[in-house]
C-alpha cells in the first residue's frame, strides 16, 4: 500500500489531505480538533517517506571530482576547512552499489556524499596518497 501510495506526487497528496481537513471542517466544525491522533495517521499515511530513516546525503557520481587540496584546506564539494580540523575520515560501503563518505569528528563540512562503489578504491587511495596525515576509518 505504501508503495502505491508513493507513487503519486507530493503535490496531489497534499491536495487530497488539504481536501480531507476543509470536507472534515464542513461536517465537524471545530469538532474535528478533537481527533488530532488520526489526522497524525492520516499525515503519515500520505507521506511515507516522512518515516524514512536514511542516512542524510548527497549522491553523486563523480566522488573525485568534489575532493580538492588546495595548500592546507581540504574542499569537499562547495565546502572548505583547514586539513588541521579534520583528522578522521570515514569512508566505507553504504550497500552494493553505493560508498559512503563522512567527516564524523568536524562540524566543519557537514554534507556525507553517496558515490557509485566503483570508486570506493579510487578515493581511499586519493586520501591516502593527498592526505597522509588523516586517518580512514570505517
Amino acid at each position: 500500500m505504501i508503495r502505491r501510495i508513493k507513487r503519486f506526487p507530493r503535490r496531489y497528496r497534499a491536495l487530497v489531505l488539504l481536501l480531507l481537513v476543509i470536507l472534515t471542517y464542513l461536517l465537524l466544525g471545530s469538532e474535528m480538533l478533537r481527533y488530532l491522533g488520526m489526522w497524525t495517521l492520516i499525515i503519515f499515511l500520505l507521506f511515507p517517506e516522512t518515516l524514512s530513516n536514511k542516512i542524510p546525503a548527497d549522491k553523486t557520481k563523480d566522488m573525485l571530482g568534489l575532493l580538492a587540496r588546495e595548500d592546507d584546506r581540504l574542499r569537499v564539494g562547495m565546502e572548505q576547512v583547514a586539513i588541521s580540523m579534520v583528522r578522521k575520515v570515514a569512508i566505507d560501503e553504504y550497500d552494493n552499489r553505493y560508498g559512503i563518505i563522512s567527516f564524523p569528528y568536524t562540524n566543519k563540512i557537514s554534507a556525507s556524499y553517496y558515490f557509485p562503489i566503483e570508486q570506493l578504491p579510487a578515493v581511499r587511495a586519493w586520501f591516502k596518497e593527498q592526505m597522509p596525515e588523516l586517518e580512514i576509518v570505517r
